[in-house]
């Protein structure tokens, strides 16, 4: 996963923009640092003896998170599908958490490597590429980018930070559907900016620090309900989001909570999911992505409604779409910065917007037929719908899913 995301990363950025930027002081106040604070966390014979007093010390930064050592406890229940094992050195919560990994509360993720060959980025003055051409260190990216995807994927979200330390020096990093943002080196033990970073992230809005707000726990009523319509486990979570439909009226939702997937968290990060429609007693296709933001490519609510307006046939309706609305920091931030002066070379990014769809019909995976006459006609259908809107001039892109469905 390291060397797929390599053309992705935008930096070295200056730490104290990074901070102004993301978690802009106008909202959050100010903090007093002290240099030396790490002092017993840099003066740690290894990697391990550094996680306790690292952790002692930033609590007094931000005492209203937690900061756990997770080391020891991957999250095996969250990350089943993974092929290794997700267990970042620390974890940092702002639920109480106090114990291990748990990436479906998880707020940021803290990797640790106390040797400089372990480094994933390198400094240059030549305005090459700071990451690292290492074995060693695309190992390392390969990590970090894994710890993250698994955050992304098993919560909803916009955006999420996290932090790389290599003894006396830190980058913190802002992931999104775009790339990522990584701060130029810092030392901590003298210079502010993490400290800094720890404390305005204890105080700042979920907003800032990348929670998606417009979707909550669905109540145990709800809960209890559409888990029995949609055939789901007891223990299921249940969420709920409200997506706006075309007569301006809002299509409330409840969905399954999303499972952690080892996806590069780059790209359109789509999820879809049967949901239940309470107000209407009904079962719907929902989906969740980050589309592709370009002039020339249109919304996909917008190209079913113009299959559906010129009678193509085989076309679920498309009941309610939209761009998620969202505060400036909850955009993606990675194309905005790439073409920053301080930005080394990277590989062209594309622009993404936060979109959700709801459609009529539920889709099933196509290697779930009982027969082989059924997929002939599955395909037989899709020939049809294709042909006729060919036919409208209505442009149909086809892709699969990561649930392997149409």
């Amino acid at each position: 996963m390291g060397k797929e995301m390599q053309g992705f990363l935008v930096g070295p950025m200056n730490a104290e923009d990074f901070l102004q930027e993301f978690l802009p002081v106008t909202k959050i106040p100010d903090n007093t640092f002290t240099s030396g604070a790490f002092d017993s966390t840099i003066s740690a014979r290894d990697e391990a003896q550094a996680y306790e007093p690292f952790i002692n010390t930033m609590n007094t930064f931000a005492p209203g998170l937690s900061f756990v050592d997770s080391h020891l406890y991957p999250d095996t229940n969250n990350c089943k599908k993974f092929p290794f094992q997700v267990k970042p050195d620390v974890c940092v919560y702002s639920d109480g958490t106090s114990v291990g990994c748990n990436m479906v509360t998880a707020e940021v993720v803290v990797e640790f490597k106390w040797s400089q060959t372990h480094d994933a980025f390198r400094e240059r003055d030549d305005g090459s590429s700071f990451i690292s051409q290492t074995e060693k260190g695309i190992d390392t990216l390969g990590q970090i980018t894994s710890y993250t995807a698994a955050q992304l994927t098993a919560q909803y979200r916009t955006h999420a930070f996290s932090v790389l330390i290599i003894q006396d020096q830190a980058r913190i990093i802002r992931w999104d559907s775009e790339g990522a943002v990584v701060t130029s080196p810092i030392r901590y033990n003298t210079e502010p900016h993490l400290a800094d970073f720890f404390y305005r992230y204890a105080k700042a809005s979920p907003e800032l620090r990348g929670v998606d707000t417009s979707v909550t726990p669905a109540s145990d009523e709800e809960s209890d309900h559409a888990r029995r319509r949609l055939n789901l486990d007891a223990k299921t979570r249940m969420l709920k989001v409200q997506v706006p439909a075309e007569d301006s009226s809002l299509v409330a939702l409840i969905i399954p909570a999303p499972v952690a997937m080892g996806l590069l968290p780059v790209g359109r990060g789509t999820r879809t999911c049967p949901a239940y429609d309470p107000d209407k007693d009904r079962i719907v296709m929902f989906k969740d992505s980050w589309r592709v933001s370009l002039p020339h490519i249109l919304p996909e609510g917008e190209t079913y409604k113009q299959l559906k307006a010129a009678n193509v046939v085989n076309v679920a309706t498309c009941i309610a779409c939209h761009d998620v609305p969202s505060i400036p920091q909850q955009l993606p931030q990675s194309v905005k910065f790439s073409s920053a002066d301080w930005a080394c070379p990277h590989d062209t990014l594309t622009p993404h917007s936060h979109y959700r769809l709801v459609l009529d019909v539920v889709g099933e995976a196509l290697t779930n037929f009982p027969r082989s006459r059924r997929l002939v006609e599955a395909v037989r259908d899709a020939l049809l719908g294709m042909y006729f809107a060919a036919q409208c001039n209505v442009l149909i892109l086809i892709k699969r899913s990561p649930q392997g469905c149409i």
